[in-house]
């Protein structure tokens, strides 16, 4: 019998290679137990090349710290902050986009330490999955982007593949709302639900992978 087989997205890949204080404990969590042996974990390579684009982007250092710079300049004018605690947070602010402007030169090294772990397995879109995306992008209610619409085809194909080879359970760690079989109520999206279902794939909203007994109406629970 082979493992289990764990699907994961552009938002894990981002999570797991992002500036250093701002990496997702529970997708590092989720990759220790795939090295552990606890199941196999594959991701469409489409991913690392969007989180090459993302993470840069996402966690600039300047974007975050501007708007409380902003806010140390009204509040010193306005009386608020003293000029000693203005020119402390001024530092700290200078520290912060340091660290941050550090830890983005890493991004290059850091997927492609990922994309060549042994207990990573990356895969390309396959002719099949190219199919399969044609025939899922015509469907009625719904219309994903492109870019969601290769991602929802390399997954279900990869997991009828890997069901194929004799893996006996197949999840699918999904943080973007897009792909989410249920919305924002917990209401189930009828055609996506379908589509997880048809593949027998279990979709959880994050990368703690909950017991199935345990899982929420709403989920997609068809294993």
């Amino acid at each position: 019998m082979k493992p289990k087989a764990v699907l994961v997205e552009t938002n894990w890949v981002v999570d797991v290679i992002a500036p250093a204080h701002l990496q997702s404990q529970q997708a590092i969590e989720l990759f220790q137990r795939a090295q552990a042996g606890e199941f196999k974990l594959y991701v469409p390579a489409i991913c690392l090349t969007e989180a090459r684009e993302t993470v840069p982007r996402r966690f600039s250092p300047r974007s975050r710290s501007d708007d409380l710079r902003k806010f140390v300049r009204w509040a010193t004018d306005e009386g608020r902050v003293t000029a000693e605690d203005a020119d402390a947070a001024r530092r700290v602010f200078a520290q912060f986009d340091g660290l941050v402007a550090n830890e983005l030169t890493k991004v290059s090294e850091r997927l492609n330490d990922l994309a060549n772990h042994p207990s990573l397995n990356v895969f390309p879109l396959s002719e099949p999955m190219l199919e399969r995306q044609i025939s899922i992008g015509a469907m009625d209610e719904l219309s994903p982007r492109p870019y969601d619409l290769a991602v929802l085809a390399a997954v279900i194909v990869k997991s009828e593949e890997l069901q194929a080879e004799g893996h006996p359970w197949v999840g699918f760690c999904e943080l973007d709302s897009d792909l989410r079989p249920w919305d924002t109520s917990g209401a189930r999206k009828r055609v996506l639900s379908n589509l997880y279902d048809d593949a027998r794939i279990l979709v959880y909203p994050n990368f703690l992978l909950e017991d199935v007994s345990e899982l929420p109406d709403g989920w997609t629970t068809s294993i």
